[in-house]
């Protein structure tokens, strides 16, 4: 005996009694639910069977049964209350309750049953129930759920497949209950391709593929592929990789916190995840890093730092300069990366420090025949020397001097102390100009002066007869100073044409002298016509020709020369020709310059 029926029997005496007893059936097939009720005599009973919560046949006391609903032409209803049911669809699935009361006692039991009709079954239908937001993939570590949708078939038994043949709900984290698998949680290592199976006593059947691609959230990491060597500036160059987890990831870079700016030696590789910078400079001296981004999330790589190097800015430097009795030597080799290592030897002091060094001596204990010198010790290495002394040099004259025209005098220092290389220094001078008149020289009135440290070079614009004379070049180091001389001799221009113009003192001096001779000429004319002893009795009209005739022999007391003029006057008119006499002798009258 079942436990039902033993339920029914203790309790048959105090009433209503329900027993469900599940009955299947394919489709198109005949059921019966058979009653195991201790049921009253017929003519004392009222059966009642209902489908949910309709009636579908009653039968009052043996009499014939009434059919409705759902069981009208397909049910019979036997005296023991048994209801058979025949030609049963799907649409028969569900709970059917009998009631069976006694007429005289009022006294009901009933029994229910569940029927499940199976037919065929169509494919059911594999989806994703967690919400997506559009987005195609899932995401590493979240909670997943996939549900089988049979679309309301009888099935038995659901079994979910990954690629075809496994069984996923036998994977660690994965749940099965029914028609729905859980992902608690999904990883990267559950992408494939997902189908569900329903079975139940007529068949089977499988759903379409799900592909399920999970992807992390993007992770980036920044590395190089000169990690631990040095990197020159302006020589080597450097591949940056910017590695991730995630897919369809894309990548950013960045310099101290800002975008990377454009540049011809940035090259983005690969999607942009590879930086090539070739080659590096100072500028990449920086913080590199990159960011990673996707619909999931971003995120950022630690910052990557080039082990960049360069040699310092330009050649190694040797110093000197003097402040009241002072001198201060210096070396200095900057810029560098790392720090020069920079050493001053003088005399007996030998001293080294990063980028720049000084030593300041005494004025008394530095001579014309010392020098300094300085050495440098970085990547490469280098020195200089500094001879200590007075300013010394060559001087270039000028060639082929021409009045109106241009001349370049020009100084250029050196020792007889200098090596052949260029390592070797002298001290930085200061250069001064002067003319002929010790007049100090710049860049006005006519010169033009061009000076550096060791050259200076003056240009005459225009020669003129001013410009004869002692030009002096004066250069001045912190040892002393040394003067150079140019001789200049401006050849003078025949018939007085083609030179500079005169000055104003110049044209006075002619006019004065001018004007002075004038009057000695009228003074002369004044004694000699006096002293003459035997005048003219008839005179010639007309203009008075003057020669001045020289008597070079003849010597007075004060043992001067005498010139003498012979005044002789020609006749204008020709037709008054005045008659000539005979004048015997002619007196000269003494004139003194």
């Amino acid at each position: 005996m079942g436990p039902c029926n033993l339920l029914l029997l203790l309790v048959t005496a105090i009433g209503s009694v329900s027993c469900l007893q599940n009955v299947s059936r394919n489709e198109s097939e005949s059921v019966i639910f058979t009653v195991k009720l201790n049921l009253p005599a017929q003519n004392q009973r009222l059966v009642t069977w209902r489908f949910g919560t309709s009636t579908i046949a009653t039968a009052i006391q043996g009499n014939t049964p009434t059919y409705s609903n759902s069981c009208t032409d397909r049910c019979s209803l036997y005296g023991n209350a048994s209801l058979q049911l025949d030609n049963v669809t799907r649409a028969d699935t569900g709970n059917y309750t009998l009631t069976v009361t006694n007429i005289d006692t009022t006294v009901q039991q009933t029994e229910q049953f569940h029927l499940t009709v199976y037919g065929p079954l169509t494919p059911p239908n594999l989806t994703v129930t967690n919400p997506t937001n559009g987005n195609p993939y899932l995401v590493n570590d979240t909670n997943v759920t996939l549900q089988c949708d049979s679309g309301g078939q009888n099935v038995v038994n659901y079994i979910f497949y990954k690629d075809e043949n496994i069984t996923a709900c036998s994977q660690p984290q994965v749940t099965c209950d029914k028609d729905f698998l859980y992902f608690q949680p999904i990883t990267m290592s559950d992408t494939g391709r997902y189908t569900c199976k329903i079975e139940n006593p007529v068949g089977s059947n499988t759903s379409q593929p799900l592909s399920l691609t999970v992807i992390g959230r993007v992770s980036v990491t920044l590395s190089s592929n000169a990690s631990s060597g040095l990197l020159r500036a302006g020589k080597d160059s450097v591949n940056l990789t910017c590695s991730s987890l995630g897919i369809n990831v894309t990548f950013s870079w960045y310099l101290d916190g800002a975008p990377l700016p454009p540049n011809p030696r940035y090259h983005l590789m690969n999607s942009n995840s590879s930086l090539i910078i070739s080659p590096v400079e100072r500028t990449d001296n920086g913080s590199f890093t990159c960011i990673g981004s996707n619909f999931v999330n971003n995120d950022t790589s630690k910052p990557l730092n080039l082990n960049l190097t360069w040699t310092p800015d330009g050649d190694i430097q040797c110093i000197a300069d003097k402040k009241d009795k002072n001198v201060t030597l210096s070396c200095s080799w900057e810029g560098g990366k790392p720090a020069a290592h920079v050493t001053l030897a003088f005399k007996n002091i030998n001293k080294t420090e990063l980028e720049k060094v000084s030593e300041i001596v005494s004025e008394a204990n530095v001579s014309n025949t010392d020098s300094m010198l300085c050495n440098g010790s970085q990547l490469e290495h280098q020195f200089c020397m500094l001879l200590l002394d007075v300013p010394q040099g060559i001087t270039k004259p000028p060639e082929a001097l021409e009045q109106g025209r241009p001349a370049i005098l020009s100084v250029t220092l050196n020792s007889n102390k200098m090596r052949a290389s260029s390592s070797t220094h002298i001290l930085p001078a200061t250069f001064s100009w002067f003319d002929p008149r010790e007049q100090s020289l710049s860049n006005v009135d006519g010169y033009s002066i061009n000076s550096s440290d060791s050259s200076s070079k003056l240009e005459i614009h225009s020669l003129k007869p001013i410009d004869n004379g002692t030009f002096i070049c004066v250069a001045t180091n912190i040892m002393g100073n040394y003067t150079f001389k140019f001789e200049v001799k401006v050849p003078q221009v025949e018939g007085g044409g083609g030179g500079s113009p005169l000055s104003a003192g110049a044209i006075a001096g002619i006019v004065i002298g001018s004007l002075a001779g004038v009057a000695l000429i009228a003074v002369a004319v004044f004694f000699i016509v006096k002293s003459t002893k035997k005048k003219q009795t008839n005179g010639s009209s007309g203009n008075p020709q003057m020669n001045l005739t020289e008597v070079p022999n003849k010597k007075q007391e004060d043992e001067e020369y005498v010139k003498y003029a012979d005044l002789r006057f020609k006749n204008t008119n020709p037709s008054n020709k005045a008659e000539t006499q005979q004048v015997p002798e002619t007196e000269y009258s003494t004139v003194k310059r």
